[in-house]
């Protein structure tokens, strides 16, 4: 029965099988790495029509999801192995939501004018960007497994920065306060937006890193490539289109070395448990990784400046000197319960 099963495997074109998988989490990718650009040309307050660069980029990420989803259904035989029916049905519903967003988010526009980050518009565009970037994820994890081949980690470390970056768009949306309207008030309440960022922050970041690392057990690198990919994507949306950040750039490349030194642990030492060690150093470095917009955040509940975009390094530096201890203490202490369900799910994924 083995040996069956083992030439059924090795008559399976593997890349055939996964491409379609990493096309539908490339398609998040750019939709995550557009929606940070288009977030900093808001706080620019650069003109906005529908043809703006981040839009473009941004639609030419659903239909890249959407062609990747269609490339589920080519007929592959015996690839029922895989078990992928749960991120079949996953993206599906993703990119139905992608789908909807684009006339919902017109629609209100339309409607009510400008909108802020929290609508209901956006929440079931980052709804369908999460759900869509867990079902690549799963696909490409549970193949790469029963087939005994690797995608490689460049790759990897691209689709699990696209669920970083929707999982972080969630909690960009209740601390940031950029959801108030001619209409609509949907800023969170200072202390909550604080508190709530605080605690998310490293849970997701830990969560991520962790769970990239865990499912590639023992392979040093996967955890690294993500965090790496993630501060790239950060420098070309958030820091270089603003001049006054571009001199941070340097300073902001020193965010890979919590994860590079997380990598290690978890992959090289020998420490029992070392996942919660490396977990503690990725959440306690959540207060650089999310340079610049978490200035806006803290800024709410200790200055209560307007924050000009000239303004974002004096006044990140000022609270920061402030609260520095309690952030790394906070960051450390929140990302065990990131690390916890990144354990949990990678087991889950792996089957």
């Amino acid at each position: 029965m083995n040996d069956q099963i083992s030439e059924i495997k090795e008559n399976i074109p593997f890349w055939k099988i996964v491409i379609p998988y990493i096309v539908l989490g490339m398609g998040v990718v750019l939709v995550t790495g557009a929606g940070s650009w288009d977030i900093t040309n808001h706080i620019l307050n650069k003109p906005e029509s529908f043809f703006a660069e981040p839009h473009i980029i941004l639609y030419a990420g659903v239909i890249v999801s959407i062609s990747g989803f269609i490339g589920l259904f080519l007929p592959i035989k015996n690839k029922n192995i895989f078990n992928l029916k749960f991120p079949k049905l996953f993206s599906g519903l993703g990119i139905f939501l992608l789908i909807i967003a684009g006339p919902l988010d017109f629609w209100w526009h339309d409607t009510y004018g400008l909108d802020g980050l929290l609508s209901p518009t956006h929440l079931v565009l980052m709804t369908g960007m999460l759900f869509t970037s867990i079902a690549s994820v799963i696909g490409i994890i549970r193949i790469e497994n029963k087939l005994k081949r690797k995608t490689g980690v460049i790759l990897q470390g691209l689709i699990f920065t696209g669920v970083w970056f929707s999982l972080t768009g969630f909690a960009h949306s209740f601390s940031l306060p950029f959801s108030k309207t001619d209409y609509f008030d949907f800023n969170p309440e200072p202390t909550f937006a604080a508190v709530f960022a605080t605690i998310v922050y490293p849970i997701v970041m830990a969560f991520i890193l962790i769970s990239s690392s865990k499912v590639n057990p023992g392979r040093f690198g996967y955890l690294s490539t993500t965090g790496a990919f993630y501060i790239l994507i950060m420098i070309l949306s958030a820091l270089l289109p603003n001049p006054v950040l571009v001199d941070a750039v340097p300073f902001y490349l020193l965010n890979l070395v919590p994860f590079v030194l997380a990598d290690v642990i978890i992959n090289k030492s020998k420490i029992k448990k070392s996942h919660y060690i490396a977990g503690a150093i990725i959440g306690s470095s959540f207060i650089f990784s999310y340079f610049p917009l978490i200035t806006y955040t803290y800024n709410e509940v200790m200055f209560h400046r307007l924050v000009w975009p000239s303004m974002i390094p004096l006044i990140y530096s000022e609270f920061i000197v402030v609260i520095f201890p309690l952030l790394i203490a906070c960051g450390a202490v929140s990302s065990v319960i990131g690390t916890i369900i990144a354990v949990k799910v990678s087991r889950r994924i792996i089957l």
